[in-house]
């Protein structure tokens, strides 16, 4: 009888992705530079996204706002026109008071407990070993 050897029964580990070093600069975390490598790619990203939703939300606020007022110019006196188009402004205007209220919160949260939530950098230097 022949008995067949799979990849999966090799007493050879696999390691971590992408090798002895790991996967791109989360690799080989066990120094306090590489930590901070790692930290400062993970707060780029936040930071960019947080960067891109706001302006975006901005955007959108900016669009609803003008299609509100130009639906109040051009209703013509009707009083249900009007009121949609005083509901999206409304609307619109609540929008960006919840973005303001929202990026205002985090950084009061933030101050609280004593780090800034929008830039993590710190935070997660400061977890990894010697912090």
């Amino acid at each position: 009888m022949d008995h067949k050897i799979f990849l999966a029964q090799t007493p050879h580990p696999l390691g971590p992705i992408g090798g002895e070093e790991g996967f791109g600069p989360w690799g080989g975390l066990g120094t306090e530079a590489k930590i901070s490598v790692a930290a400062g790619v993970f707060t780029n990203i936040i930071s960019r996204i947080i960067g891109v939703m706001t302006i975006v939300a901005g955007l959108w606020f900016i669009f609803s706002f003008i299609i509100g007022a130009y639906g109040f110019l051009t209703a013509g006196g009707d009083s249900k026109k009007m009121g949609e188009a005083a509901s999206k402004i409304t609307s619109a205007i609540i929008g960006l008071i919840v973005i303001v209220a929202a990026y205002a919160l985090i950084s009061l949260i933030g101050g609280l407990l004593g780090f800034e939530i929008l830039q993590p950098q710190k935070f997660i230097e400061m977890l990894g070993p010697g912090g």
